[in-house]
């Protein structure tokens, strides 16, 4: 049989770790409920940008924890005719709300140009859309951004001069 103290540590220890339990889920909870705001909040800037640009297909707004592009736009996967715009979450919480409207209109661009003409896909053309809503020096911004989490630096030669 145990002792009163050896009894009594053991219900400290059980309550300290159900408390960090608790700590740890409600930390969880917050982390996640703040990705959420996020992404309606990205979900609303697509949206407004998207009618701007005249793109009538959807658009979804992926928050992701890692995304090897950073950004990216895809065809959504379920047969729908709308697209999926993902984001690594690290990456847009440290842009201004100019720079996530330069990325939204960039990957846009990448929209208008699929249900437009998708077979002239390219990194220039769509900043061009871009630039129909965004000015170049945001999108100078964005890919100075873009180059230092990828680590890759690459050349504004994408960047038509206006």
């Amino acid at each position: 049989m145990r002792d009163r103290s050896t009894v009594f540590a053991l219900s400290l220890i059980v309550l300290w770790l159900a408390a960090g339990a608790t700590s740890s889920r409600a930390a969880d909870d917050a982390l996640l409920a703040e990705m959420i705001e996020r992404e309606k909040h990205l979900q609303g800037v697509v949206d407004v940008l998207k009618a701007r640009l005249s793109i009538p297909d959807s658009v979804a707004v992926a928050i992701v924890p890692a995304n090897k592009l950073v950004v990216s736009v895809e065809r959504a996967r379920n047969g729908s005719q709308g697209f999926v715009l993902s984001v690594e979450d690290g990456f847009v919480q440290r842009l201004s709300e100019d720079e996530v409207g330069a990325v939204v209109a960039h990957e846009l661009g990448h929209v208008w140009i699929y249900t437009h003409h998708p077979y002239l896909q390219t990194e220039e053309l769509a900043n061009d859309i871009a630039m129909r809503v965004v000015s170049r020096e945001l999108l100078e911004s964005l890919y100075d951004k873009v180059w230092q989490k990828t680590g890759k630096k690459g050349t504004l030669t994408y960047l038509p001069v206006k």
